[in-house]
C-alpha cells in the first residue's frame, strides 16, 4: 500500500481507512479501494490501496465531471456501481475509463451526519463484476464508520480553531486571520467575535485573511458575505488577502458576490493604508 500524503485535518480518516481497506477489498472482491474528496470542480484521492494492480494513487486528481465519483455523488441513494465500465453506454468513452482500465466500480457518497458533502468511498477492479446486494451494505457500513470519523476529524479541528485571531495593527486597522475549516457554527462565532471587537475598539479598516484556510467554502462563502455585509454597514472597510487559486474560483462562480477590496497578501494591504512591515533588527 501507498503511503498517504498529508491531508490537513483528515489524519484520522487516513489512518481508519488504511485499517479497512484491506478488508473491504477482500469481502468485496476487488482490487482496489480508495477515498476521493470533491474539491469544488474536482475529485482529489487522498488515499488508496491496491491489492495487485496500481489503479487508483494517492495523488490523482480528476476533473468532476469526468469522474466516477460523480454518478455516485449526483445518485439519489448517494451510491452507484457498473458491472463494466469499459462496455456501460454512459462510462465506455470518458477519458478517466480508458485511463484506469478498470471495470467494476462501486461507490458510496462520504457525509457528515448534518449531511456536508465530503466526497467519496470508492472500490475498482479489473474484471467485470455483479455486485451483491451484500457487497452493497457492506460498503454503505464502511462508509458510515469513515463519514464518522470525517465528522470527528472536523470537530476537532473546530474545537482547535475556536479562538478568533485578531490582530491589531493601530488604534484603526486590525487584522482578522482565519484558519481552518468555516463551519456555520464556526462562523457565527466568528461573526460575534469580530462584531463585538470591531465596536469596541472603533475599527476602520479590517484585513480579512484567507491564506490558511481549508477547503470547507461552501458554509465559508456563506459566513464570509454575512460578515463583510455587516461591517460594511457598520462603515468598516474590508479587505480580503491570501485568495487562493481555489477560493478565487468559488468566488467566480458564486451567485452571490462578496462586495471587498482584494489584496495578494497582508503586506500589501497594510501598504495600502499607509503601514509597512520591516524586519525587526
Amino acid at each position: 500500500m501507498e503511503e498517504a500524503r498529508k491531508y490537513g485535518s483528515n489524519d484520522s480518516l487516513i489512518k481508519v481507512s488504511n485499517m479497512l481497506f484491506k478488508t473491504l477489498v477482500d469481502q468485496l472482491n476487488v482490487n482496489t479501494a480508495y477515498i476521493a474528496k470533491r474539491e469544488y470542480d474536482q475529485m482529489d484521492v487522498i488515499n488508496s490501496f491496491n491489492r495487485n494492480k496500481v489503479l487508483v494513487t494517492n495523488d490523482m486528481v480528476v476533473d468532476y465531471k469526468e469522474s466516477n465519483c460523480k454518478y455516485v455523488i449526483e445518485n439519489d441513494k448517494k451510491i452507484q456501481f457498473f458491472t463494466n465500465l469499459m462496455t456501460h453506454r454512459e462510462t465506455k468513452n470518458r477519458s478517466i475509463t480508458k485511463q484506469l482500465q478498470a471495470k467494476a466500480f462501486l461507490g458510496v457518497a462520504l457525509n457528515s451526519s448534518t449531511g456536508v458533502e465530503f466526497g467519496t468511498l470508492c472500490v475498482a477492479d479489473q474484471e467485470e463484476k455483479e455486485f451483491s446486494e451484500e457487497d452493497i451494505k457492506y460498503i454503505r457500513t464502511i462508509g458510515d464508520v469513515l463519514s464518522f470519523i470525517i465528522e470527528l476529524d472536523d470537530t476537532y479541528e473546530d474545537v482547535g480553531m475556536l479562538s478568533v485571531p485578531i490582530i491589531p495593527i493601530s488604534s484603526s486597522i486590525a487584522i482578522l486571520a482565519l484558519q481552518g475549516n468555516i463551519s456555520s457554527t464556526r462562523g457565527l462565532k466568528i461573526s460575534e467575535c469580530v462584531l463585538d471587537y470591531v465596536t469596541e475598539k472603533q475599527i476602520d479598516y479590517l484585513i480579512i485573511d484567507l491564506s490558511e484556510m481549508k477547503r470547507n467554502y461552501k458554509e465559508f462563502l456563506d459566513s464570509i458575505n454575512r460578515l463583510i455585509s455587516s461591517l460594511k454597514l457598520m462603515g468598516i472597510d474590508v479587505m480580503l488577502s491570501g485568495v487562493s487559486p481555489e477560493l478565487a474560483s468559488v468566488f467566480i462562480y458564486s451567485t452571490s458576490s462578496i462586495e471587498a477590496e482584494y489584496v495578494q497578501c497582508i503586506e500589501k494591504g497594510l501598504d495600502k493604508l499607509g503601514f509597512e512591515l520591516r524586519e525587526k533588527r
